[in-house]
């Protein structure tokens, strides 16, 4: 695990750091942060309990209490809180509760009551909570110059107690809804309603702050965790086995084959492991703990049926939100979980699609309880702008889900690219607005916008830094001739000044309007001869369909620099498809010459699997099967591989493929010793027999590597036969699929 982390590039510990630190943002005062992590809503709770009760009523504004020693009769609209969040206008201005003589003698005499007296408060808290909140919103405290009440709590107090004793003793009872305009006490009734009602509400949402961290924080470090077992010692026969049983599609074959009518891929056994408990997590924690309060006086859940409403439909907003980390971690090209885990990054794309349809059930889940908890209000309710946030928030994750379904990735990739990112940019401003209206900076909810943002911003910044660096290139295109049936079929790029391995990503941005729009193609090597015209090791091969491998991904490998005689280049050999290699390859026809040069913008490097060559190091031999263009990411690992003996099979459709790279790069394979290459032309090979037999045959120390890229049906088929023998072996297996399909 050290030596992973020590690997990390500069920009991933940063990636890292400033995630984990947005998680824990320090609490501010008693209203910011994270609610029950350094953050409290109603503490003391009798202090705010008093001033609850007396803000509902009317008051006079007047620094000097009326000659009138009693209340004024009950108004004909009073004012009543029946629930937990006031979107009506204030019923009183800020300057009159602060300098109001009824109410700062009334709120004295309750405070000294419940607080000092019942709740035995400290006399410094008391009047803490009083030169902060006497004039703020219900959770958050403000201690400026300009927030500080007329009068202070103990001569608020010596003021109350005079009034007290001019009236015989007896002060009328401050009645909520009605008018307050002489020194009164509060009711034990009244008080105790509000009371109950906050030392509930705001356990649960304590309760809620911690399931929506521990959600977040699981579902980045179980990966983290579970990649650990990679560093047992001589990596045990067992572990091997049982790595090869977790392999196999969770149901029937497939797994790179989509299934359900094209619209998704079957996870992989252990796939399905943290899919499972990411469900299983989603509802556990949207539900319990399942903390229920009095229902007396209760106002926000004056039913155990209004309670459970508030509890889910309150959990399952922030848990929604929660996801985001984890959401938007998973999807980016930089995710540094690639490089601590090991994990491919198309499985980190498929849980970032299962953590999106549990996001969705999330939100939907949220809007619907709290649409039936708000129901006898929703007619006003609806009309402010926080639920009208909410309302465009919810409708953007349920159209996100059909416009990013495969067939439409296959089919539309663009436009899939385009309304994902657009969506996406708008979730996360409806979702902070819709908080932020709502509670301002009190409660803490934000705190998950800013971490989803951040996480966003980092990614996108280190594409730019990657293209930065690389500067402005010239990319010149050449046709392939013999491929095919006559048509043309491949295309050459060759790019220079350009060292990466892996996979890169090109813009073109002449090629289109859309200069914005990029593709990820693979690198074997990036050097070439100085003075001859051919490359040495250079050309590169990609699948790449733009509809339906937009964050296709591929491992390569570069040569050393340092080799006396060559240059750094990188050459592509593009098979086309619709959309740039298509466009790239019109252009092609329509010039005169033999070859066109176009600027290009090169982000690189990627991989897929980046410990593959690592985990691939300490195995004796090494069986590699490849399909079409999909040698692209294994030649690098036959090149880089150190053990005793390696094989290929490549099966090809056609011969066009295999006479391009002979004379270049396979026949250097074939002369290298203990290697072996079988190419078959317009033939399957039987995979299933293969992997049997090399597992079947002579007992070999050390583990047996097996790489496959190509075909979604031959990836199956190998991943299938390492599953089914691979379980029983009595040698271990290192099974890497480079996929270059979504």
């Amino acid at each position: 695990m050290i030596f992973s982390v020590v690997r990390l590039r500069g920009y991933h510990v940063l990636f890292l750091a400033v995630s984990l630190l947005s998680f824990f943002a320090p609490a501010i005062a008693d209203g910011h942060g994270q609610v029950g992590m350094g953050s409290t809503l109603y503490k003391p709770f009798c202090a705010n309990a008093c001033r609850h009760v007396l803000a509902k009523s009317k008051l006079i504004c007047d620094p000097r209490l009326p000659s009138s020693s009693s209340t004024s009769t009950s108004s004909g609209d009073t004012h009543t809180h029946s629930k937990r969040h006031e979107h009506s206008e204030e019923l009183n201005t800020m300057d009159c509760l602060l300098h109001d003589a009824a109410f700062l003698r009334t709120l004295s005499l309750c405070l000294e009551q419940f607080c000092a007296k019942r709740d035995r408060v400290p006399n410094w808290v008391i009047e803490e909570y009083w030169e902060g909140h006497v004039g703020t919103s219900e959770s958050v405290g403000d201690w400026s110059e300009e927030m500080r009440p007329g009068m202070a709590y103990a001569e608020a107090l010596i003021y109350a107690k005079a009034d007290v004793q001019a009236a015989g003793g007896t002060v009328p009872s401050a009645v909520p809804g009605e008018p307050l305009n002489v020194t009164s006490t509060v009711r034990e009734e009244d008080w105790t309603g509000e009371y109950v009602t906050l030392v509930w509400f705001e356990k649960i949402q304590s309760e809620m702050t911690w399931n929506s961290v521990a959600i977040a924080l699981s579902m980045v470090f179980i990966p983290v965790f579970l990649s650990l077992f990679r560093f047992l010692p001589g990596r045990p026969l067992g572990y091997s086995r049982l790595v090869a049983v977790l392999e196999r599609p969770l149901i029937g074959h497939r797994h790179r084959t989509p299934v359900a009518f094209n619209l998704g891929f079957m996870p992989t056994r252990g796939q399905s492991l943290y899919i499972l408990y990411l469900i299983a997590t989603q509802i556990f924690l949207c539900i319990f703990p399942l903390t229920f309060g009095p229902t007396a006086g209760n106002y926000i859940g004056p039913t155990k049926h209004i309670q459970i409403l508030v509890i889910i439909g309150d959990r399952s907003g922030l848990l929604a939100m929660a996801n985001f980390v984890a959401l938007f971690l998973f999807s980016g090209r930089n995710n540094v979980l690639l490089w601590v885990t090991g994990w491919s990054h198309g499985t980190f794309l498929l849980l970032h699609r299962w953590i999106a349809y549990c996001t969705i059930a999330q939100v939907c889940v949220h809007s619907a309880v709290l649409l039936a908890e708000y129901w006898p209000t929703h007619t006003t309710d609806q009309t402010m702008p926080y639920w009208i946030w909410g309302t465009v928030g919810t409708l953007l994750f349920v159209l996100m889900w059909p416009l990013s379904i495969l067939p439409v990735r296959q089919r539309m990739y663009e436009f899939f690219l385009l309304t994902h990112q657009l969506f996406a940019a708008l979730v996360l401003i409806a979702s902070f607005l819709h908080v932020y209206l709502l509670f301002g900076y009190d409660w803490g909810y934000e705190y998950w916008v800013y971490v989803a943002g951040i996480l966003w911003f980092i990614d996108r910044a280190v594409r730019v830094l990657r293209v930065v660096g690389n500067g402005v290139k010239r990319a010149v295109v050449t046709p392939v001739t013999g491929s095919g049936s006559g048509e043309l079929e491949y295309i050459r790029v060759d790019v220079e000044g350009i060292v990466a391995e892996g996979h890169v990503y090109l813009y073109f941005p002449t090629l289109s309007w859309k200069f914005w729009e990029n593709h990820p193609f693979s690198v074997i090597s990036s050097f070439s001869d100085a003075a001859g015209s051919h490359p040495r090791g250079t050309i590169a091969v990609t699948a790449t369909d733009e509809k339906v491998d937009p964050e296709k991904t591929s491992i390569g490998s570069g040569s050393d620099a340092s080799l006396a005689g060559v240059r750094p280049r990188a050459t592509f050999l593009l098979r086309l498809r619709a959309g740039s290699t298509q466009s790239l390859a019109q252009r092609l026809l329509s010039s005169t010459a033999q070859n066109i040069s176009l600027p290009v913008f090169v982000e690189s490097a990627y991989h897929s699997n980046p410990n593959a060559q690592r985990d691939l190091a300490h195995c004796s031999s090494l069986l590699v099967f490849a399909g079409g263009v999909g040698i692209t990411a294994v030649l690098p690992l036959l090149k880089t591989f150190g053990g005793s003996k390696a094989k290929m099979f490549w099966g090809v459709r056609d011969e066009s493929l295999a006479q391009a790279l002979e004379p270049e790069f396979l026949r250097d394979l074939r002369e290298r010793r203990g290697t072996e290459v079988s190419v078959r032309i317009g033939e399957r090979w039987d995979v299933k027999a293969l992997v049997k037999a090399e597992l079947d045959g002579t007992l070999e120390a050390g583990d047996l590597g097996i790489v496959v890229c190509g075909p979604a049906g031959m990836a199956d088929d190998v991943r299938w036969a390492v599953g089914e023998y691979g379980a029983t072996a009595k040698r271990g297996v290192v099974f890497v699929d480079e996929a270059f399909a979504w």
